[in-house]
């Protein structure tokens, strides 16, 4: 089981499993209403967010937004859903968060 943290615009957070059987993209794309882009904040910790969502009006979401913006300074938003994955593994697939990396997350924001 592959966990990832869905971080709703709305501030609404869920767990959800990228090994369902659609396949790990499909389920990141469903997550985040559209295509994802990637965006590695640690080694161990990558946030997916809506390639588009800017362009097609999503409203901004201020926990993501603060995310990024402890990494990268305020040089953007993230608007839309988002969602925080592990890291990849040797052959570059997307690797699931760990039980204390979901429980961090959802401690952090509840």
């Amino acid at each position: 089981m592959r966990n990832a943290v869905v971080i709703g615009f709305d501030t609404d957070l869920s767990v959800i499993d990228l090994d369902a059987p659609v396949g790990a993209l499909a389920v990141l794309q469903e997550a985040v209403d559209g295509y994802v882009q990637a965006i590695d904040l640690t080694p161990t910790m990558t946030m997916w967010c809506n390639e588009e969502g800017k362009l097609d009006g999503l409203p901004t979401n201020s926990i993501a937004t603060a995310i990024f913006q402890e990494k990268f300074g305020a040089v953007d938003i993230i608007v839309g859903n988002a969602v925080i994955t592990g890291g990849v593994d040797d052959e570059g697939e997307t690797i699931g968060l760990t039980a204390k990396q979901v429980e961090r997350l959802e401690h952090l924001f509840s």
